[in-house]
């Protein structure tokens, strides 16, 4: 990937469709370009016009006219790749598009790797790589919200966190370093007062950036939501509710759901995924203990857990039980208690119920209304831990950096404390220099880029 040819790739989906775009970037695109291109406007030379201009015409080959397109200029360094570009916008047909693309292969051109046009944009310093990895989330981004923390992650909201940390951290590495040079002389260069509050206030921001991955990754791949209780409860009635189709048998024989059944829905801009599951009881039958092996193994991995019990026969002392061995053991997860057939409710005192839990509610599953009621709710909890969030982290690679990064910067903490040697502090904070470098890119290597870079598409 790192040379500096003319590439070409097809931006727009393989298929017949009104449009397509195809993309060419490198120091030859628009003089490739020209000996193909013959504008409707005669002697109007490619190279002679101005960026960011689009032009009619048609795409030519020994006489033979192959369409009539619109080629779009866009010269280095105002480009996306940083390069001169060039993109032809003809009409879609899978022949055309061929056609085109083989001719301007036979012309010089190669075809594109994935991600080498955004991995071009890297290397130019159009953008930095967390940046780079963005742009693959926005385009594989499947709900608003996720939609939205990608677009920030693109406008440098992380990005611009991370180095001005670096740079802050960069000034009292030096100072350190500095500091060696001189240790005869035992001349202090960095103050250290100022030093032990930054790194205090550096310890604060990357706990809370490690704690917002939590969250990101949830709103990137769907908020997982695991629907327990006891056989009959109305578990399945809810989940049809919610995806409004009739996926979960609904009978009054009890253990009817065996395996999980998922579905999925977006709230208010974030997608959910539900899992409907066998009901957690004692039982001698071995598919349905199977069941109940996977409903717990799905409560590990969700982040919420909404448990329904039925209100016309549940003993509040029962529920109180259940609730407790829940928060016992899942005290992070965000627990949904729901109290269903109200209809035909025998319980009508939930104060008690109330007292110990965070979300309660009395409904029939069976009135959609009743059941909105609860999916608001919930979906406004994750948008107001997104608004408590300034920066939300999403990507796997970046979490490990800064627990890698926030490891250093405590031990260069407790070095300073224990009043250990200014070589050992120095260390510990170049560590976590280059950790926040491998976010943005700016200390990587090789095989980190080919990794990112080839989940891309071709033409991206």
């Amino acid at each position: 990937m790192l040379d500096d040819d003319t590439i070409v790739a097809l931006a727009t989906p393989i298929g017949v469709s009104a449009i397509s775009v195809i993309r060419i970037s490198g120091k030859n695109s628009i003089s490739t370009v020209e000996n193909i291109f013959f504008p409707m406007k005669t002697g109007k030379k490619l190279e002679n016009q101005s960026t960011h201009t689009i032009h009619l015409g048609y795409i030519i080959e020994n006489n033979n006219l192959l369409d009539q397109v619109l080629v779009s200029i866009f010269k280095s360094p105002f480009s996306y790749t940083g390069e001169n570009m060039i993109e032809i916008s003809c009409h879609g047909s899978y022949y055309i598009q061929q056609q085109i693309l083989q001719l301007l292969i036979r012309k010089g051109t190669r075809l594109a790797r994935p991600g080498e046009f955004t991995f071009r944009a890297f290397l130019n310093k159009k953008v930095d790589l967390s940046q780079a990895e963005a742009i693959a989330d926005l385009i594989s981004s499947e709900n608003k919200t996720y939609h939205e923390i990608s677009l920030q992650q693109i406008k440098g909201t992380l990005s611009n966190t991370i180095k001005d940390l670096r740079k802050k951290l960069l000034y009292f590495a030096s100072l350190l370093e500095l500091e060696l040079d001189f240790s005869e002389d035992h001349l202090l260069f960095a103050n250290r007062s100022e030093l032990f509050l930054f790194l205090q206030k550096l310890e604060e921001i990357l706990k809370n950036l490690i704690e917002s991955f939590s969250l990101g990754n949830a709103i990137k791949k769907g908020v997982y939501v695991v629907i327990i209780g006891e056989s009959n409860v109305g578990k399945s009635t809810f989940f049809n509710q919610v995806i409004q189709e009739d996926r979960s048998i609904i009978s009054h024989i009890e253990g009817t759901t065996r395996d999980c059944v998922e579905g999925k829905i977006i709230l208010n801009g974030i997608l959910f995924n539900f899992w409907d599951t066998a009901g957690i009881r004692k039982t001698k039958d071995p598919i349905e203990m199977m069941g109940v092996e996977k409903t717990m193994e799905k409560i590990e991995e969700a982040q919420v857990i909404l448990y329904i019990f039925d209100s016309s026969k549940e003993k509040q002392e029962k529920i109180i039980s259940d609730i407790k061995n829940i928060h016992n053991k899942y005290p992070l997860k965000n627990i949904f208690i729901v109290a269903n057939k109200s209809d035909i409710s025998l319980l009508h005192d939930y104060d008690h119920i109330k007292s110990k839990v965070s979300y309660f509610f009395e409904i029939s599953a069976k009135n959609n209304h009743e059941v909105k009621g609860v999916l608001n709710t919930l979906s406004h909890l994750f948008l107001k831990k997104l608004k408590e969030k300034k920066i939300v982290v999403t990507q796997n690679r970046h979490y490990e950096a800064l627990q890698l990064s926030l490891k250093e910067v405590l031990l260069a903490d407790d070095a300073l404390h224990k009043g250990l040697s200014e070589d050992l502090v120095s260390i510990y904070i170049k560590e976590a220099l280059r950790y926040l470098g491998e976010i943005t890119g700016e200390i990587t290597s090789e095989d980190i880029l080919k990794n990112i870079f080839s989940k891309f598409c071709i033409g991206k």
